[in-house]
């Protein structure tokens, strides 16, 4: 489908594609930036034509092409956009919530009272994950850099580490009774993985989601016995949805069929109408403002999301 698209997203897989690093879709030179969007169908193939002229929010096909006027989507991650929010904070909503809900509920299956760690608390997704955690029933502690950031996850109701000032293994001992964290979701890696995986409890679950601070982009080896020692699972998630060939299992990409879409997309409308969750903007710019914001994301000095308006935000 193309979507005349009116606001779109900045993601930190935006970086690793201009830097010709590692990330989970590369795109072949030339291509657009733009990972999701919101905008309006105004053409659809075969099959799709029932959503021409419809208000949608969607993720680019391949994870590309969301800054520029007009974006293709497959219709397995379009999504009717949320009524209540404006085209800019409706591109900020789709794949934070979408990994999140993903990450914390279809793989985790976090439970109400359990602990949830959420590494990177102040990014786009960290925000998504600490607000579906706390409407989930579970106590939220975020880990963010620098008191504004901890300001902002503990406005949002997770209880805030500060990792530039204090151990990452005591705080979270002394926070959960010694328990540890049930559920670690980490949007950082790097040096810091194993200290978190040391913040679980016995059985706990790990699910690395994003990998902001290491250089090889999640390829970097790490020592399975340590797993072994703490009785510990390590959960993959990656946001997709759609039907793709068995052969692609080879590579490794096992994505969700586009009925998990269609029920996630769902259950996120219903928090959002009940004033659970919100997208977190920290900046709304023009596009020729995304190369500094890009190297602001990667030098962290942003906090939730950045949209750009694009058409008719």
């Amino acid at each position: 489908m193309r979507i005349a698209v009116s606001a779109a997203s900045l993601n930190f897989g935006d970086i690793a594609r201009c830097r010709g690093t590692v990330a989970s879709v590369m795109g072949q030179l030339p291509f657009t930036l733009g990972m999701d969007a919101c905008g309006v169908v105004d053409k659809a193939g075969d099959g799709a034509t029932e959503w021409v002229g419809r208000r949608v929010v969607a993720m680019t096909k391949q994870s590309l092409g969301g800054l520029a006027e007009f974006a293709i989507a497959p219709s397995t991650t379009t999504f009717d956009a949320p009524d209540g929010l404006d085209d800019v904070t409706a591109a900020a909503f789709t794949l934070p919530f979408h990994v999140g809900y993903l990450a914390l509920h279809r793989r985790a299956k976090l439970t109400s009272g359990e602990n949830l760690l959420v590494v990177g608390g102040a990014s786009a997704v960290g925000t998504a994950m600490i607000q579906l955690g706390v409407a989930a029933g579970a106590n939220v502690i975020a880990i963010a850099g620098g008191p504004e950031k901890v300001r902002l996850c503990e406005d949002l109701g997770a209880s805030a580490i500060d990792h530039t000032a204090g151990d990452l293994f005591d705080e979270v001992n002394a926070r959960t009774d010694g328990h540890g964290a049930d559920v670690a979701v980490d949007l950082v890696g790097g040096d810091q993985t194993e200290v978190i995986w040391t913040c679980l409890a016995r059985e706990g679950r790990y699910l690395p989601v994003g990998f902001n601070d290491d250089p090889q982009s999640g390829l970097t080896g790490r020592p399975l016995r340590k797993v072994s020692m703490g009785n510990i699972t390590v959960l993959g998630v990656i946001l997709g949805y759609g039907e793709l060939p068995v052969e692609f299992r080879r590579f490794g990409l096992n994505i969700f069929p586009a009925e998990v879409g269609r029920e996630v997309h769902g259950a996120l409308l219903d928090l959002l109408a009940t004033g659970r969750v919100h997208p977190v903007i920290g900046r709304r710019i023009a596009m020729d403002e995304v190369a500094g914001a890009l190297d602001d994301h990667e030098q962290r000095r942003t906090m939730g999301r950045t949209v750009v308006t694009v058409g008719r935000g």
